[in-house]
């Protein structure tokens, strides 16, 4: 993860950031031409992505092994 300071963020992010009770929104950063170019998202949302790209990457590594365990490979 690349990190920045909240000092070095405009006053608009830093308060969208430093609310005492914010919104669980994601805060879309868009181009003059309305094009989406980023996304911040609160720490709730972030650990709860994490949480689910570790099930997933879990999930996938135990059907790995039990794939590997029925293929016959191990008895060779």
């Amino acid at each position: 993860m690349r990190e920045i300071k909240i000092e070095d963020v405009g006053n608009t992010l830093q308060e969208l950031l430093l609310e005492k009770d914010p919104i669980d929104e994601d805060v879309g950063i868009f181009d003059g031409s309305g094009e989406i170019v980023g996304v911040v998202i609160p720490k709730k949302a972030y650990d709860f992505f994490l949480k689910k790209v570790e099930e997933e990457e879990d999930r996938i590594d135990s059907q790995s092994v039990e794939e590997f365990n029925n293929s016959g490979e191990k008895d060779i």
